[in-house]
């Protein structure tokens, strides 16, 4: 198992007198999700990043360094996200005599 940290930047919507939290990790600027509570929009920041991380593990790609935010907005909030991720392989390869059974 390997822990990653990464900073997550919550930032306050307001739309329809409604306010939701669009978060972004500056570290992966792939990663755009959102939450109604601070507490939604943290939770679906740890979501993303266990599925980005485990993707680039899996494509064998590098997982970037935390970076914090160069600039943000004043009613932005700054969170750290730890994640942790599984990521074993076991495959064997196929030959003309393995004879596969689903049951």
């Amino acid at each position: 198992m390997n822990l990653y940290k990464f900073t997550a930047v919550l930032t306050p919507v307001e739309e329809n007198s409604e306010t939701y939290y669009q978060v972004r990790v500056p570290a992966l600027p792939e990663i755009v999700t959102f939450g109604d509570t601070v507490e939604e929009a943290t939770f679906m920041a740890q979501d993303a990043l266990e599925l980005v991380v485990l993707s680039r593990l899996e494509e064998k790609e590098s997982i970037p360094l935390d970076k914090r935010p160069v600039r943000i907005n004043q009613k932005s909030i700054i969170k750290e996200v730890l994640v942790s991720v599984v990521h074993n392989v076991n495959a064997l390869p196929l030959t003309q005599d393995v004879k596969l059974s689903f049951a």
